[in-house]
């Protein structure tokens, strides 16, 4: 490995001091999610960041390698307390091409340790292509495990013209369209609105919350619910139209608001992150005009080439989706100075201590 220079910035509160490697970082290898964008990770820091995160940043003769930020859990595993480097699904980081797997791994690892705070295992999930955490893990021993459960990640391909794509969608699908757009047009008038400003996304956000509220997820996975998430979710957005880069559309039905879409865009990719739908006008099949909408809208605009549902649920399976593996590893490591391998022996004499000689 060349020689590198690595820190290691603890709590939150810490994309101010990381931007700068960010952005050379990202000069030469652009983020692809919405969890590499400078957006995300200054929404992150600012509220959803505690005393668990970690960034880590890799720095050569060229400059900035990698900016990375996760968490360093710790854990029991029966007796043994454990040092665990973790990725959260929603974070990320960016690394350059120079940078290879192995040496980001040694990278991570060297750093921890110099810090004063060696890790025990890596453990990673919810990996994608694109992702920083994609390459680090590619570094493992283990390697790469399909993800089962919860895993996959649903994606539209918006290619074709729109006409040719409902027609590939099959029967079904456009006739239920067809019939729930003849039941709201009986109730009133369907228009759609596209929030692009940061003011327009500001109110189309808090419309969203609202809606969002109102439905099934209000005593559960409402944003509400969760000032957290909230406060994250809206600074990213806002953040992101200040960047043209945030979208929210909005499906009316007269004035009163039926579903809303929460959308996020970098190169040719469309994110859809959340949907939500009045559950009073539920049989009108809200969130599914306005993502047929959408379909069309993606498939008539030439530079955008696909509609990344951030998930896999099994709604996405009426939609035709295309289902990517998601991907997990793992690494236990077993030699430094007081961890596992020395727990493990502690423990061994312990027990040994306890057991009747025969």
């Amino acid at each position: 490995m060349a020689a590198v220079r690595t820190r290691i910035l603890a709590g939150g509160g810490r994309w101010d001091e990381v931007r700068a490697a960010h952005e050379a970082v990202a000069a030469e290898s652009p983020p692809q999610t919405s969890s590499q964008s400078p957006e995300w990770l200054a929404a992150a820091s600012a509220h959803a960041h505690d005393d668990r995160t970690r960034w880590l940043v890799v720095e050569d003769e060229r400059g900035p390698a990698a900016v990375l930020t996760y968490r360093l859990d710790e854990r029991r595993v029966g007796p043994l307390r454990v040092r665990v480097v973790a990725n959260d699904r929603r974070d990320d980081g960016l690394v350059a091409p120079r940078l290879s797997p192995a040496d980001l791994r040694r990278a991570l690892l060297a750093a921890q340790a110099e810090a004063g705070e060696p890790v025990d295992a890596i453990v990673l999930n919810g990996l994608r292509p694109g992702r920083a955490f994609l390459r680090l893990a590619t570094a493992l021993p283990s390697g790469l495990q399909a993800e089962v459960r919860h895993g996959g990640n649903a994606v539209l391909p918006t290619t074709v013209p729109g006409d040719e794509w409902f027609a590939r969608a099959g029967r079904n699908l456009r006739a239920a369209l067809r019939k729930a757009r003849n039941r709201a047009e009986r109730r009133g008038t369907l228009t759609i609105t596209e929030a692009t400003s940061p003011d327009e996304v500001a109110a189309g956000f808090d419309e969203f919350v609202a809606v969002e509220a109102s439905g099934w997820k209000a005593d559960a996975e409402a944003l509400v619910n969760d000032p957290v998430d909230l406060a994250t979710a809206r600074e990213f957005f806002l953040g992101a139209a200040a960047c043209g880069r945030a979208l929210v559309r909005t499906l009316r039905l007269d004035d009163r608001p039926a579903a809303v879409q929460l959308a996020w865009r970098a190169g040719r990719t469309l994110e859809l992150h959340k949907i939500a739908y009045d559950d009073a006008l539920a049989d009108l099949s809200p969130s599914n005009l306005l993502l047929a909408d959408l379909v069309r809208a993606c498939c008539d605009r030439p530079d955008v080439d696909r509609i990344d549902l951030v998930t896999n649920q099994p709604w996405h399976a009426r939609w035709h989706a295309e289902v990517h593996a998601t991907y997990q590893a793992r690494e236990v490591l077993l030699r430094r100075p007081g961890g596992l391998v020395a727990a493990a022996r502690a423990a061994a004499r312990a027990l040994r201590g306890r057991l009747p000689r025969t």
